[in-house]
């Protein structure tokens, strides 16, 4: 269990540095320490990004029931010049977007406008002719993808599920998460956000990364060895960062075809897993 003092230290042993304190790495203003501090959020973002496609094992996560990007349009008013205002609190659309109208309370805007104005974050208006006031949702859309979803905060997003099952088609922009292929809810595996890691959670093998990335960045403005930061560099690539991805995907079960091993430890008979029977001889060769 590392602390990121630890981590500093790892760095400054290698580099050439003198050892730092939990006082400097907590909050000092004075170098290196400030410069260890200061570039520590961008490389950890960069090292869990460097993990295997899922993520590293201690950093991935994840959300149930994320739904459809739509929100409560609560009265509509006459925009003017032929355009209608809709009242839709934290719309979260921008001019140009395709917005569908759909379950008005009398229907009189029901189906797919284009966002011609934003008032304010909670109107937007659209070319239509005004008629009367009513309750509707406002549901963002596209003609390529026609769904979206909150991205949650996060490094990255791996998988998108509908109820356990893989959505083939995805794709990111910005702050959400767009498909095609599903209309109410879904679920997402993500790798979490530096700041909702804790560093003693770091596995050994990711602190080894770590402190390498972090010596890498810090070197050269240092002690100004570039050979050394090659050689670094050639160690986190060549041996650490894939003996690191090995080590981390030992950490989940693995179903395995033959469980005679485990039937054994539980105190299972020979026939339950596959061992011979010395009372009769192997085969056809009988005891003697």
């Amino acid at each position: 269990m590392s602390s990121k003092t630890d981590i500093a230290n790892l760095v400054a042993v290698r580099i050439g540095l003198a050892v730092f304190t939990d006082a400097q790495i907590s909050g000092s203003t004075t170098t290196p320490a400030a410069e260890f501090n200061a570039v520590w959020n961008a490389v950890l973002e960069e090292a869990l990004g460097l993990g295997p496609e899922q993520g590293w094992e201690f950093a991935q996560w994840q959300v149930s029931d994320v739904d459809v990007d739509n929100t409560a349009i609560t009265a509509f008013a006459d925009g003017g010049s032929g355009t209608v205002d809709a009242s839709s609190t934290a719309h979260q659309l921008v001019v140009g977007d395709l917005v569908t109208i759909k379950d008005g309370s009398i229907g009189a805007y029901d189906g797919d406008h284009t966002v011609t104005v934003i008032d304010d974050a909670n109107t937007f208006t659209f070319v239509d002719t005004f008629s009367a006031t009513e309750t509707a949702t406002a549901q963002w859309t596209s003609k390529r993808r026609r769904f979206r979803y909150a991205r949650p905060t996060s490094i990255r997003v791996t998988e998108v599920y509908d109820e356990g099952v893989p959505v083939p088609d995805w794709t990111r922009k910005e702050n959400w998460i767009l498909t095609d292929l599903v209309d109410d809810d879904v679920e997402m595996d993500y790798i979490r956000a530096v700041a909702d890691l804790t560093i003693t959670d770091f596995p050994p093998h990711f602190v080894e990364v770590m402190w390498r990335k972090m010596a890498i960045h810090m070197l050269y403005t240092r002690v100004q060895n570039r050979l050394l930061q090659e050689q670094l560099i050639k160690e986190l690539e060549e041996i650490y960062l894939p003996r690191a991805k090995g080590h981390d995907a030992r950490e989940k079960f693995v179903h395995e075809e033959d469980q005679s091993w485990v039937l054994a430890g539980r105190g299972g008979r020979n026939n339950d897993f596959n061992l011979p029977n010395l009372s009769t001889g192997f085969g056809r060769f009988p005891l003697r």
